[in-house]
């Protein structure tokens, strides 16, 4: 067996560790993305790259505090950034983006809140996915989107303010703790 230099783990540990962090965290990674791409099998594609890129750290980011944030915030990058770039595709091509004509989750409670959400900056639908959709604690929220505690206090609030405004409803004054 090949033992890690540092850490006297071996390279099976370091695979049995990395499944089992797949298998957790892979499909929340997926829906969070989801709500963030508005289209399922991109929102696959895009945690399937974060999760190669994991896997070819693992050994280093596994210590990281907060792995799971990691794979959030690299996923995160990477549909910013396709977001971007289908954006810029289909203007240039004329047409509307799929994420603004085309339903994409058919499980949701609520497709009017759903579609508010769709109208939302990709980090302002990801600051309102990792806190309500994944009730995640604003420190971590904060982690995987590399900001302050106190910044993303104020992107969630903007962002909430946004959403209520698109839903035509006041929004509670209070950001969570």
């Amino acid at each position: 067996m090949d033992v890690l230099r540092t850490t006297g783990k071996t390279a099976e540990d370091d695979e049995e560790s990395f499944a089992w962090f797949f298998t957790a965290e892979y499909p929340q990674v997926v829906r969070l993305l989801t709500v963030v791409v508005s289209d399922p099998a991109w929102a696959e594609d895009l945690a399937q790259e974060a999760f190669v890129r994991l896997h070819q750290r693992w050994s280093r980011v596994a210590e990281y505090e907060s792995p799971e944030a990691w794979v959030r915030r690299v996923a995160l990058n990477r549909a910013f950034s396709w977001r971007r770039r289908e954006a810029r595709r289909r203007e240039v091509e004329g047409q509307a983006p799929p994420w603004a004509t085309r339903p994409s989750m058919e499980a949701a409670d609520s497709l009017v809140v759903l579609a508010a959400v769709r109208r939302l900056a990709p980090r302002d639908r990801a600051l309102v996915a990792l806190y309500h959709l994944e009730d995640r604690p604003m420190e971590d929220v904060a982690a995987v989107l590399g900001l302050s505690r106190n910044a993303t206090k104020v992107a969630l609030h903007r962002a909430r303010r946004r959403l209520a405004a698109l839903l035509n409803d006041p929004i509670d004054e209070e950001v969570a703790r």
